[in-house]
């Protein structure tokens, strides 16, 4: 179980914090831009409450209102200036500039909980400004966001109530456990009704993101190993904000993002930060001080399309022969093409017909002397079976089915008292429970396909 007095080895070693991260000397003309404002940060008790309390009386003494605020106004102005703060310290710890951007228009933050709006958002930053706690930037209508920052008198606040690094949690509420987008993961969000089966999705979820709070997850790295995870997060475009100057490993939370408008599609879990960590930090993850184990389904994708037809898959799935003999003749290693065809065949899989898969940009991998036709040409011949599923979209199909299987997996370990920490089609457990994670891999697999999944131990 997690023990508050211990320290991830990461987070007990921070990093050098460059001379610019903070608001030091005189203040910018304009902040380049923010990170933006997250209302699922949150701090840890008791100390949450009691740095609230105190930034409430520092704003109470230049409040001009008149009138009392109704205990509902009060309540709801409590919990975003403890967001804002969380927000500040998040931003002053984990990002190279500690610039938070928000939206301060009425109508923002449509999709967001009771306490968020803009006009909230713009009155509160607005007192915290007149008592000296942040430096604002406000927004030009139609061209920048707004901008605050923490300032060196909530810097000295946060000393003053033991706020720190390790301070700081993620308290997502259970309407953002599911997410329904109108094209890809990136794409807008757009709003739903619940269903019986999207209730049970956030219950299951909100479940699991608690049984994680109660574990502690360490990563044993030297600083060249954090600089070199830091290159791989900042080279990610997915992760929004400003460039990362360490790792936010305070962000345990899994949602499910569906795409295309349709939970028939996509469902994938994110959010977690050991989902963007790359494998060769993974292997140091550690579980309530227990070194970790990973396995995946091997060649997972092809598989799941050849068992949807009802047929035995057997043998490598990248494997294909002209391209070994190729590598062979020419003294290169046997699986010189495998991670390119593994690529390649991914994209296939997840392309469309309307356009050209065997195009999709797939960086650090040589298919020379090669072309990408003739490849997806082969790739078809192997597989002559399920090629009609090539450029199909049949990928964001597939995710859904993967995505159902990999809750299933933890949930059932978690009924077990056994914390499993999903990577897409891979799992991280403590080395104890390694045969019951192959176990629980290979029941959940049969019970969806009817047929026994490969799975390869990672490392």
């Amino acid at each position: 179980m997690r023990d508050e007095n211990r320290i991830s080895p990461i987070a007990a070693k921070p990093l050098p914090q460059p001379a610019s991260s903070g608001p030091q000397g005189p203040k910018p003309e304009w902040p380049t831009k923010g990170t933006w404002f997250r209302s699922e940060i949150d701090l840890r008790e008791p100390e949450g409450s009691e740095l609230t309390s105190a930034l409430l009386a520092r704003i109470s003494s230049v409040d001009l209102r008149r009138k009392a605020l109704r205990p509902c106004d009060a309540s709801n102005r409590s919990e975003l200036v403890r967001r804002i703060a969380a927000n500040a310290l998040a931003c002053h710890t984990h990002r190279v500039r500690p610039y938070v951007a928000y939206m301060a228009k009425s109508s923002a933050y449509k999709l967001e909980p009771i306490w968020l709006n803009g006009a909230a958002m713009r009155r509160t930053i607005g007192l915290l400004e007149r008592c000296g706690l942040v430096e604002v930037w406000p927004g030009i209508k139609g061209r920048v966001s707004s901008i605050y920052a923490p300032s060196r008198a909530l810097l000295k606040l946060f000393g003053e109530h033991n706020i720190r690094r390790d301070s700081l949690v993620e308290n997502m509420r259970s309407k953002r456990l599911i997410r329904l987008r109108k094209s890809n993961r990136d794409g807008p969000e757009i709003p739903f009704s619940d269903t019986e089966e999207t209730v049970a999705w956030i219950e299951q979820l909100r479940a699991y993101n608690q049984f994680v709070e109660l574990h502690d997850l360490a990563v044993d790295l030297s600083d060249l190993d954090v600089r070199d995870w830091l290159t791989k997060l900042n080279q990610k475009d997915s992760l929004k904000g400003l460039p990362f100057r360490y790792p936010e490993l305070f962000r345990t939370n899994l949602f499910r993002t569906f795409n295309n408008g349709s939970f028939a599609h996509g469902g994938r879990l994110y959010g977690a930060w050991w989902i963007n960590a790359p494998r060769s930090i993974r292997r140091s993850i550690q579980i309530n001080g227990e070194r970790t184990v990973e396995h995946d389904y091997s060649g997972h994708a092809i598989r799941m399309l050849y068992h949807e037809e009802g047929l035995v898959y057997q043998g490598d799935p990248y494997f294909i022969e002209p391209l070994w003999e190729y590598a062979a003749e020419h003294e290169l290693p046997k699986d010189h093409f495998r991670e390119a065809v593994k690529a390649l065949t991914q994209a296939l899989i997840n392309g469309r017909s309307d356009g050209s898969p065997e195009r999709a940009r797939i960086a650090d991998f040589s298919f020379k002397p090669f072309k990408r036709a003739e490849i997806r040409e082969l790739i078809e011949a192997k597989h002559s079976k399920i090629a009609g599923a090539f450029a199909s979209g049949a990928g964001i199909r597939l995710q859904r089915r993967d995505s159902d299987l990999a809750l299933s997996i933890v949930r059932n370990l978690m009924d077990q008292g056994i914390l499993a920490l999903p990577i897409h089609d891979s799992f991280l457990v403590a080395h104890a429970y390694e045969e019951k994670l192959m176990e629980e891999m290979d029941s959940c697999y049969v019970s969806s396909f009817g047929f026994h999944p490969l799975i390869k131990k990672e490392g």
